[in-house]
């Protein structure tokens, strides 16, 4: 039995169950002062939702007791996942406000570290997250979610040797679909997509009762390593599963990269429904409307041109990878590859990997193409997409 299996059923024996939550995805946006009072920068939609009245009910209490860090963090942690879930990168902003005055400390507290990490990992300061998490585990090298965040922030840096070690802890101090699922993510980006698959699926059968954002993350990590193994019938299952768990961000992004690479452009905007607030899924609107030919095109292009250029004038990057996948549909090879270049020195996922292997085939640059190729063969991950990809970039000259 390999390290892995023996690593995934210990974690099936795992008693202990804490609870943990996914490592955040909103975006943390850089301060930017407009020239002049006519720059608009975003036009907000009225804050009517439920969520809404409940936060800022709970924003005007703190407001009485400003130096109350458990309920200041407890708010700041309900910003996070509201922008995950909305794909709203204003509400990592109102998280930051509140814990300022934590995480200008000369040695802030715990809680405050592990925020900051989380955000500082949302705005692609990957290096600051990690001092972050690396103090904070030196004084509580028990913490669950800690590890948990690092595992996160190393695999999307491309360091799966580190992803794994911050998950091995994790079968003693988290349950066992949160220790399997990080363990089986990083293994199916390792060249062990096989027996990662297998394990993450018994785990699965096995949770009942988890809570639904730790069934969510299992069923779409699934999803995700059957659709790289080819395994169409059996992704698309995953992700109608995680879909009934939630409709965050990332979730919806992958399940609509899935339908769209099937050319099932309707399902994508059926999927997506009315929501335009987040920049990756308006991008997978643009591309399910030019698969259609919609009339719609247009406008949703307009707007995505737009953001990026805010994004620019804020000074970010945020958006390099998406903004790459743009430019490879609407804009032109060079500038892709340009954007892809700078997007694969700060994150190496497959969709990451993928993009650069696109960008340097339509541009025919063999060179650029390099890293990527590299990356692909000492991971030895397994994807047929990106392998069919590779063999294009290989033939280049």
């Amino acid at each position: 039995m390999n390290g892995f299996a023996r690593a995934a059923r210990r974690a099936c024996r795992a008693a202990t169950a804490i609870g943990l939550s996914l490592a955040a995805q909103a975006m943390l946006a850089a301060p930017y002062t407009p020239a002049s009072d006519d720059v608009v920068l975003e036009t907000l939609p009225a804050a009517t939702s439920a969520l809404a009245r409940e936060l800022a009910a709970e924003h005007r209490a703190l407001a009485r007791e400003p130096h109350d860090l458990p309920r200041a963090a407890a708010l700041a942690w309900r910003y996070v996942e509201a922008g995950r879930s909305a794909g709203d990168p204003r509400y990592a902003g109102l998280a930051e406000g509140l814990m300022a005055p934590w995480f200008t400390a000369s040695e802030p507290p715990a809680e405050a570290l592990l925020l900051r990490a989380t955000l500082r990992q949302s705005r692609h300061d990957f290096a600051g997250a990690e001092r972050d998490l690396a103090a904070l585990l030196a004084r509580e090298p028990r913490n669950a979610q800690a590890w948990l965040t690092r595992a996160v922030v190393a695999k999307v840096r491309g360091d799966l040797a580190l992803a794994e070690r911050s998950c091995i802890p994790l079968l003693q101090l988290a349950d066992a679909l949160t220790a399997t699922t990080c363990l089986a993510d990083v293994a199916a980006l390792s060249g062990r997509a096989g027996a990662a698959e297998r394990a993450l699926a018994a785990v699965l059968e096995r949770a009942p009762g988890i809570e639904t954002p730790q069934q969510q993350w299992a069923l779409v990590t699934l999803a995700e390593i059957r659709e790289r193994r080819g395994d169409v019938r059996g992704a698309e299952a995953s992700y109608r599963a995680a879909l009934a768990h939630g409709r965050d961000g990332y979730s919806l992004a992958a399940h609509a990269d899935f339908l769209l690479g099937a050319r099932r452009a309707n399902e994508v905007l059926e999927l997506l429904g009315d929501d335009r607030r987040a920049d990756g899924l308006l991008l997978r609107r643009a591309l399910a409307e030019r698969q259609l030919r919609a009339a719609e095109l247009a406008p949703t292009l307009r707007e995505l041109r737009a953001r990026f250029a805010a994004s620019r004038l804020r000074g970010e990057s945020l958006h390099a990878g998406e903004e790459a996948r743009f430019m490879l549909a609407f804009g032109s090879a060079g500038e892709a590859l340009a954007l892809a270049r700078e997007n694969f020195e700060l994150q190496r996922e497959p969709r990451d990997v993928g993009v650069l292997l696109e960008a340097a085939i339509a541009a025919n640059d063999a060179a650029a193409a390099r890293p990527a190729l590299t990356f692909l063969s000492a991971t030895k991950l397994e994807d047929v997409r990106l392998t069919a990809l590779a063999a294009r970039a290989r033939a280049l000259r």
